[in-house]
């Protein structure tokens, strides 16, 4: 009686555990996309209009080469142009920081180059920079400034007050405590902004590649729909969908992996006297 006790209270925490390290999300979406092929089944939807995930999977099995070169295409388009954006974000931050006149200057052109429509602006690029992927880098690193620019000044302005009175008390120079006080404040908020901007990328890569593109995601999508292949189209979507989740959760998981913000920062305050 001992032993069967024993054992049934040994295997309770194990069985919680596993509850609780069972992903949630995926029992949801495994329920949605059950009753999703359950409804188009029952109700006879043509696979034109709405096709069953089934079809989706049958499209990604049939053609992995195609679909694997279209992701490699529109990831390293979304790379160059979140690349691009964050060099151009963090110098307009560190300008803004630096002098107030042209914080004043800049700050409302950023404001205004958002208000403009990505999507009108990609035939006119394509127009300047041809149909090489020069246009669809600079689409996608206009997706992803903004929230990169904003959230990394807002970084470099959140540092510590009292740190930063403390280091101009000693003659620090604007370098050193730009080092070691700014950059390691700004550190959270830039994983914020690169959490939205990496999804922002991908986003303006589809979006450019509607425009005047021969590979891609996006390019599967709009050929897709012409021929009414709505069932490669809905693969096309479902691929950028997990490319989404999958740049959000590389970028959490390399700020929980280093943190080097935070740990510059104890270093810091350590250091000061």
């Amino acid at each position: 009686m001992l032993l069967g006790r024993g054992s049934v209270a040994g295997s309770r925490p194990a069985g919680r555990r596993w509850a609780k390290r069972f992903p949630a999300p995926l029992v949801v979406f495994a329920g949605a996309v059950a009753a999703w092929e359950l409804a188009v089944r029952l109700a006879g939807i043509p696979a034109y209009v709405v096709p069953p995930p089934s079809a989706l999977l049958v499209e990604l099995w049939v053609r992995p080469g195609m679909f694997l070169t279209a992701t490699l295409s529109t990831i390293g388009e979304a790379l160059a142009g979140l690349a691009v954006a964050f060099l151009v974000a963090s110098a307009f931050a560190v300008a803004a920081l630096r002098s107030r006149p042209l914080d004043r200057l800049l700050t409302p052109l950023v404001v205004v180059s958002q208000t403009i429509p990505v999507i009108t602006l990609a035939p006119l690029l394509v127009l300047w920079f041809g149909y090489g992927p020069t246009p669809r880098i600079i689409v996608c690193a206009l997706v992803a400034f903004f929230p990169l620019a904003v959230n990394v000044l807002s970084g470099l302005r959140s540092a510590d007050p009292d740190l930063l009175l403390l280091l101009r008390s000693v003659d620090a120079s604007w370098w050193a405590v730009f080092r070691r006080v700014r950059v390691p404040s700004a550190g959270p908020y830039l994983a914020a902004g690169l959490r939205t901007g990496a999804t922002l990328a991908l986003v303006g890569a589809v979006v450019a590649e509607w425009t005047g593109a021969g590979r891609g995601l996006g390019y599967i999508v709009l050929s897709a729909n012409s021929r009414l292949a709505t069932a490669q189209a809905f693969a096309a979507v479902f691929v950028i969908c997990l490319l989404g989740l999958a740049a959000y959760g590389l970028v959490g998981l390399f700020e929980k992996r280093f943190g080097w913000w935070k740990r510059t920062a104890t270093t810091t305050e350590r250091n000061i006297p």
